[in-house]
C-alpha cells in the first residue's frame, strides 16, 4: 500500500473513522483484491451511516462475489430504496458518458461491463430500471440494456425508459427474451450444424424423472447454482429439498465428452454481429467452469485454448457459416454463447446470455496469451458504443 493508504488503514482498523473514510478504505481493499477486508470496511461504513447508498451497493456486490447472497440482497435492497441512479464518481473529462440500464440484481447477473470496458474512455453511469424512484438522470450519449433474461419485468421497463429517453442504445430489450433457456431451441432452430437441447420450465409440484439422466436446476438460476445431474427419483427428491424453488429448469443430459475423455466448453461473444472467441475450458467433469477446470495445471490445455482463440474456424469447421446466423437469430448487439462440439461436428449450444462474464483479470503468469483476444472484444465493444453515440451527434448536427 502507499503511505496514504497505510495511514487510512490504521485510522479505520479501530473503527474510529467516519463512514466516508471507512468506505474509502473499502475502495482501497477492493483495488488490492482483499474482498473480505473490503466488505468489512463497507459494512462498518453503513453501520455508521445507513444512508450511504454507494457503500451499501459496494457491500452488496462484494457479498455476492463471496457467495453470501443473503447479505448481498439485504445491502442491495437498502441501496436501491434510496437511489436507483448512480453516476460515475470520477470527472467526465473527455470520456463518453454511457448509461448502463440494469436489473435489480447483483452485478454478475447484470452484464459486468465494468470488467471489460476501458474506464479512461467511458464514464459508466448506472440506472437500476425496475423501480419507482423518480431521480434526475445524468447526461448520457448512449444507453446499454446490460442484463440477461429474467421474468421480473426489467426488459419491459427498460424498453419503456429507452423510448422516453430518445437516446441511442445497445441491445434491444425486446430481444432479450429470445435467450431464455426454454426459448433458445426455437430461437436457433433451423441453423444447420447447430443444436440446442430442449429445456422445460416445470412447476415444483409437477417435477418428475422424465428422462434419465437429466439436468435440474432452480428456474432462472445462473452460473451453475443449484445445477445437478439427476439419475434417480431419490436423487431428485434430495436435490429439491436442498434447493427449494417454485419451478425448475429440466434438460435431458447429452453426453458431450470428447474422445480423450475430457469435456470442453467454448465461450463465444458476439459484438455487432461478429463472433469473437473468448475462452475454451477443458475439464474431466461434465459441469465445466473455467475457474474450476484444471487449465492452469496442464500446458496442453492452454495450448489448445490458444489455438482456438487464434483460429476458431480450425476448431469449429463451420464457424464462418453458423456464427453469422446465430448472431442474426439472437438479434442482440452484445451477447454470448457457451457451447461444445459433438463428435459428429454439431455445435451444441448450452446457453445464450447477454450477461456472460468477460474480463481481462486472469494472472499474467500463464494467461498472458489471452490478453490480445480479450482486447479485440473490448475494442469491438467500444467501437459499437462510440458508433451508436455518434449517430445522435450526427442527427443533432442535421
Amino acid at each position: 500500500m502507499t503511505v496514504a493508504e497505510d495511514a487510512l488503514t490504521g485510522l479505520c482498523r479501530d473503527r474510529a473513522a467516519d463512514a466516508a473514510t471507512q468506505a474509502a478504505l473499502g475502495n482501497v481493499f477492493v483495488r488490492k483484491g482483499l474482498y473480505l477486508d473490503a466488505l468489512a470496511a463497507y459494512q462498518v461504513s453503513t453501520d455508521l451511516d445507513p444512508d450511504l447508498s454507494e457503500a451499501h451497493l459496494a457491500a452488496s456486490e462484494l457479498a455476492y462475489i463471496l457467495r453470501d447472497e443473503e447479505t448481498s440482497a439485504s445491502h442491495r435492497a437498502r441501496a436501491l430504496a434510496q437511489h436507483r441512479v448512480y453516476p460515475d464518481p470520477m470527472p467526465l473529462d473527455e470520456r463518453l458518458p454511457l448509461l448502463l440500464v440494469l436489473r435489480d440484481a447483483p452485478y454478475a447477473v447484470n452484464t459486468p461491463l465494468e470488467l471489460l470496458l476501458d474506464r479512461t474512455r467511458v464514464a459508466i453511469h448506472k440506472f437500476y430500471v425496475d423501480g419507482t424512484i423518480d431521480e434526475e438522470m445524468p447526461e448520457f450519449s448512449c444507453a446499454f440494456a446490460a442484463f440477461g433474461f429474467a421474468r421480473d419485468g426489467a426488459a419491459e421497463a427498460a424498453q419503456s425508459f429507452l423510448q422516453r429517453a430518445q437516446r441511442p442504445f445497445v441491445n434491444d430489450p425486446s430481444r432479450i427474451a429470445l435467450q431464455a433457456r426454454e426459448a433458445l431451441p426455437v430461437t436457433l432452430a433451423g441453423i444447420p450444424g447447430v443444436a440446442v437441447v430442449a429445456t422445460e420450465r416445470v412447476p415444483r409440484a409437477e417435477l418428475s424423472l422424465a428422462a434419465s439422466p437429466q439436468l435440474v436446476r432452480p428456474a432462472d438460476s445462473q452460473a451453475g447454482d443449484g445445477l445437478a445431474l439427476i439419475d434417480s427419483a431419490e436423487a431428485l427428491d434430495a436435490h429439491v429439498a436442498r434447493f427449494p424453488a417454485d419451478a425448475y429448469h429440466v434438460t435431458p443430459f447429452v453426453e458431450y465428452r470428447s474422445a480423450d475423455g475430457y469435456y470442453r466448453k467454448y465461450r463465444i461473444i458476439f459484438v455487432d454481429g461478429v463472433a469473437y472467441p473468448y475462452h475454451l475450458a477443458i475439464s474431466p467433469r461434465w459441469m465445466v467452469h473455467y475457474q474450476s477446470s484444471p487449465m492452469r495445471e496442464y500446458d496442453w490445455m492452454r495450448a489448445e485454448e490458444e489455438a482456438f482463440l487464434a483460429a476458431p474456424a480450425r476448431t469449429i469447421p463451420h464457424w464462418n457459416a453458423v456464427m453469422p446466423r446465430i448472431a442474426r437469430a439472437l438479434g442482440l448487439d452484445y451477447v454470448g454463447i457457451d457451447a461444445t462440439l459433438l463428435p459428429d461436428g454439431t455445435l451444441l449450444v448450452f446457453e445464450a446470455d447477454s450477461g456472460l462474464l468477460v474480463h481481462d483479470e486472469d494472472p499474467g503468469d500463464v494467461w498472458a496469451f489471452k490478453r490480445p483476444y480479450v482486447a479485440r472484444i473490448r475494442e469491438a465493444l467500444h467501437a459499437l458504443i462510440e458508433g451508436r453515440a455518434n449517430r445522435r451527434t450526427q442527427v443533432q448536427a442535421t
